[in-house]
């Protein structure tokens, strides 16, 4: 988590000075760095929990592969509807994906940076989803951890990570 957020605070310095150096900082709106940090924040908590479950289940990388496909297609998801998002920042496909976890973390941030930022308290109950999803998948990653540590033989699914959830 520290080294994000080290990678993040010198891409904040390098934009912040190019911005200087056009004259052009006043383009930037002070808020986004507070978002950029919160919605880092929840997004690390979520991954890293969902990550921590499928680790705890399994016994080698070659096991954990096809419980990672899921969890690679909620990262991907944003990157793939970049284009869609940002020509309708406010439209029904961009604000429903601000307020599902972990996507809106990244959705919301595209939302705040476009030319049409979304009102104020879609952000804030952005943030409160994103802090109830981050809650989920800690929860949901102790359960599996709790099970899956003392488990071993066959490879678990990811309905076998479920039930052991709800156990």
């Amino acid at each position: 988590m520290a080294v994000g957020l080290l990678v993040l605070a010198i891409c904040a310095v390098l934009g912040l000075s190019a911005l200087a150096l056009f004259a052009a900082l006043g383009a930037l709106d002070p808020w986004l760095i507070l978002f950029l940090l919160v919605f880092y924040l929840f997004a690390y908590l979520s991954i890293g929990a969902l990550m921590a479950a499928i680790g705890s289940a399994v016994n080698d990388v070659r096991e954990a592969q096809s419980l990672m496909m899921p969890v690679m297609l909620l990262t991907m998801l944003p990157w793939l509807l970049w284009v869609p998002i940002l020509r309708d920042p406010n439209g029904a496909l961009a604000t429903t994906l601000s307020f599902i976890p972990p996507v809106g973390n990244f959705v919301m941030l595209l939302r705040l940076s476009s030319t049409a930022a979304p009102p104020m308290w879609q952000a804030l109950l952005s943030i409160v989803v994103s802090a109830a999803g981050a809650w989920a998948a800690l929860w949901f990653a102790a359960k599996v951890f709790r099970v899956g540590i003392l488990v071993s033989g066959k490879p678990p699914t990811f309905a076998t990570l479920v039930r052991w959830a709800r156990m």
